[in-house]
């Protein structure tokens, strides 16, 4: 869903280049400790994914004080232990960008459309997703830069489980170490529906809207639960620029899932947290 959007704000080190195709390289590797986004004991599954991804972007003077950015991505992702979660996947974006002045405080204003289309080899995950919203980039000294979104998006999938709704708020920030070097934070708060995958529990069964056997684990014991809650996504990463067009990208993601519901009876902990470790390679050619 932002994978575009990801793959540009990821890179603060990694040059702009013309030459050759015009496409960017990212081949990455996660380390999850919670692919199943549960709370606590045997529910909690960890994974090592494989990716690769290649993007192409293009832009389109529109006059002195407005472009379009056009962007595509095909890809995939290859979980070690879970291979249910792999999946295959193509996105494209389009974003009208707005600059009133070419001073350099001069923020760039942003509309955006993103549609994503998702083949995963668990059935009930297969389908497609879109985002509408609205952006804004700030440079706010020659080394550190601003970047906000508001976004509403929508997934469609071969489940009511998977089919989901949620608002979202994201904000980072890109400070240039050097030319070559950069680090990068950024936060995002999502409101709607949340996916949650466990074995049979009073618990999950009652804060619920619907629930259905998932595929991509053995043993027929996991059930995914679609519940209203809130989401809380921390990334802190490092981008290193290798000259030639590339680089490295080395990040940790903290997600934090909050059900709006729980239970007066409920001991579990209150919310599901995931840790992840992202290392990439991307190379521009």
């Amino acid at each position: 869903m932002a994978l575009v959007l990801c793959l540009g704000t990821a890179l603060p080190a990694l040059a702009d280049d013309n030459n050759g195709f015009g496409l960017l390289l990212d081949a990455g590797l996660t380390l999850d400790d919670n692919v199943t986004r549960a709370k606590e004991g045997n529910d909690r599954l960890s994974d090592t994914a494989y990716s690769i991804n290649i993007s192409k972007s293009k832009t389109q003077p529109l006059g002195t004080q407005s472009r379009l950015v056009l962007a595509g991505v095909l890809g995939g992702e290859r979980f070690q232990t879970y291979p249910g979660l792999s999946h295959l996947d193509a996105a494209l974006e389009a974003e009208l960008q707005y600059r009133e002045s070419s001073e350099f405080s001069a923020p760039t204003l942003g509309v955006f459309a993103k549609l994503k289309v998702e083949d995963y080899e668990s059935d009930v995950r297969d389908g497609y997703r879109y985002s509408l919203g609205l952006s804004y980039t700030q440079p706010m000294t020659d080394r550190i830069s601003l970047f906000a979104a508001l976004a509403s998006n929508q997934r469609y999938s071969s489940s009511k489980v998977f089919t989901t709704l949620d608002t979202s708020a994201r904000m980072s920030l890109d400070y240039a170490l050097s030319a070559r070097k950069a680090l990068y934070l950024s936060t995002e708060y999502r409101v709607g529906d949340v996916v949650s995958t466990g074995r049979a529990s009073l618990e999950n069964v009652t804060i619920s809207k619907v629930f259905v056997l998932d595929s991509a684990f053995s043993g027929g014991q996991f059930f995914s639960y679609k519940i209203n809650g809130s989401t809380w996504l921390t990334t802190v990463g490092y981008n290193h620029s290798l000259g030639s067009g590339g680089a490295i990208d080395i990040a940790w993601r903290r997600v934090e899932s909050t059900p709006e519901l729980r239970p007066t009876w409920a001991t579990s902990p209150r919310s599901y947290i995931s840790n992840q470790l992202l290392a990439s390679y991307l190379f521009r050619f």
